[in-house]
């Protein structure tokens, strides 16, 4: 039988357990915990909808996610000056992906999403990346199809997109762009973490996604203003610690520099450095770190605690198995493509895509090779 067809069914029967389990057997002790979003197979997600496919963030690149047959379609959230959730990684336009109203590549830092409207916005073109954008490029570029005059969506236009596409199954892993430690650059035009999740929760409302979205942050006080307005949204706690990144770490200070602003306040040092008991602290339902910082001890660790393990970000097969060798719950992946067919071979369930051909996106896109090729509408040839 198709794995479409008995998704909700195996989500209802495990969440039902699960409360049932919690509840000590009483069954009518049930509450709307069951409702969490938490997908029932492997979760294999898509990368700012898989930038190495498509323009990041983008619905281009949604819809290719889609049709390509991923779990959950991963994405950035930054807020505009006059309130409106918009889908960017970066809380300026990025001068490798956008272009001005003159047609030229931004300037670096100079067009911040958080200080402009959303009209203000919707007139930059994302669609292509700069092939001067040289490291960048090199990495993300060279397998990605452009679309030219692609714009930034905003977080109700990706749910919409979604409906067009008939995809009720769909899950959206959906971060708060949000930055507490003064010492980062992007701090400043930071906006409130309580409005923030506060106009994202409303949206998440209108459209009924309350039991299909995941909210990740690395600002963990995103995650506790969540909780205050919904304890039954799935929250995701990102963590990182790169030192050759440049920066301090995000979310961890051990070594006892006192409490982290990432980590709302939680002090790593109380938790021994171990991320993932303070992950659990802060109530989060799936801890996400990078993947090199990850170990088959704290995905059990993890998995004891009740909390799901979904690394990011990692384009490399092997790593990928080595990862799911460990334990993981799922991958956050550039190369969706790379992953679904990993995954087919390996024998674990994925989803089946989801194909609108009258989608202005459609890409006539291989759903188990993931050949990345862009179909004339109405034929079968590539452009």
């Amino acid at each position: 039988m198709s794995i479409r067809k008995n998704y909700w069914k195996r989500f209802l029967v495990a969440g039902i357990t699960a409360v049932v389990v919690a509840s000590g057997g009483n069954g009518f002790a049930m509450n709307l915990a069951a409702a969490k979003a938490m997908p029932q197979i492997f979760d294999f997600e898509a990368h700012r909808g898989g930038r190495d496919a498509r323009p990041e963030n983008t619905l281009a690149a949604f819809a290719y996610a889609m049709e390509l047959g991923v779990t959950t379609l991963e994405m950035d959230m930054q807020m505009t000056k006059d309130g409106k959730i918009v889908i960017s990684h970066n809380p300026v336009m990025n001068h490798n992906l956008a272009k001005g109203p003159d047609g030229e590549y931004v300037e670096s830092g100079k067009y911040d999403i958080r200080k402009m409207t959303l009209a203000e916005v919707k007139k930059f073109d994302l669609g292509t990346m700069n092939t001067a954008a040289g490291e960048y490029y090199e990495g993300h570029g060279k397998t990605q199809i452009p679309f030219p005059g692609a714009k930034m969506p905003t977080l109700e236009e990706v749910f919409e997109l979604a409906n067009a596409y008939g995809n009720d199954k769909i899950m959206f892993n959906i971060e708060t762009k949000s930055y507490p430690d003064a010492s980062f650059p992007e701090a400043k035009n930071n906006p409130d973490p309580a409005a923030f999740v506060k106009e994202v929760h409303q949206i998440i409302k209108k459209y009924h996604m309350e039991n299909r979205v995941m909210l990740q942050s690395f600002d963990w006080r995103t995650l506790k203003e969540m909780k205050k307005l919904d304890p039954n949204i799935t929250l995701v706690a990102l963590t990182c610690e790169q030192p050759s990144w440049g920066r301090d770490s995000m979310n961890r200070q051990p070594g006892g520099r006192g409490a982290s602003p990432w980590m709302a306040g939680l002090d790593i040092d109380t938790f021994k450095g171990d991320y993932v008991k303070a992950a659990k602290a802060v109530g989060a339902d799936i801890v996400s770190p990078y993947w090199e910082e990850l170990s088959h001890e704290l995905v059990n660790e993890a998995h004891e605690l009740g909390m799901k393990v979904v690394p990011w970000t990692v384009n490399n097969p092997a790593k990928m198995n080595m990862l799911i060798d460990m334990g993981v719950d799922g991958l956050i992946t550039d190369k969706p493509w790379v992953l679904r067919e990993l995954l087919i071979k390996r024998g674990i369930a994925v989803a089946e895509p989801t194909v609108n051909i009258n989608s202005p996106y459609h890409t006539g896109t291989d759903s188990r090779t993931g050949e990345n090729k862009k179909m004339v509408k109405g034929s079968d040839s590539a452009e």
